[in-house]
């Protein structure tokens, strides 16, 4: 695949937006999680951080893309539908997938 079809539909405004509402969504799971999850302290701060409107829908969208291989493939089958046939599910259990590690790393920083 290439780079320029994953950059392509992480910058689109419809593919990010999706993501966008699918963050608030998973940010509203994380609030509302066990506070004996693992990092939890780093996902609810970074949960805040989404549900505040302070992170960048289309770095998240690349992280999305990059890190899955299931939505990957349906952008490589694709690249003209930008995205549209990825299903809401998949961009959900990436989004599930890659929060701890996006929490961590803005803890880091």
């Amino acid at each position: 695949m290439s780079a320029l079809d994953q950059i392509a539909t992480a910058s689109d405004p419809t593919f990010a937006g999706r993501v966008m509402m699918l963050m608030f969504k998973t940010a509203q799971n994380v609030a509302s999680e066990d506070p004996a999850t693992a990092n939890h302290a780093e996902r609810i701060n970074y949960a805040g951080l989404v549900i505040r409107g302070e992170e960048k829908p289309q770095l998240v969208a690349a992280h999305v893309i990059s890190s899955n291989p299931t939505i990957s493939a349906a952008i490589e089958s694709d690249p003209a539908a930008l995205g549209s046939n990825v299903p809401d599910g998949d961009i959900e259990f990436a989004l599930a997938s890659i929060w701890d590690a996006r929490s961590l790393a803005f803890a880091a920083a």
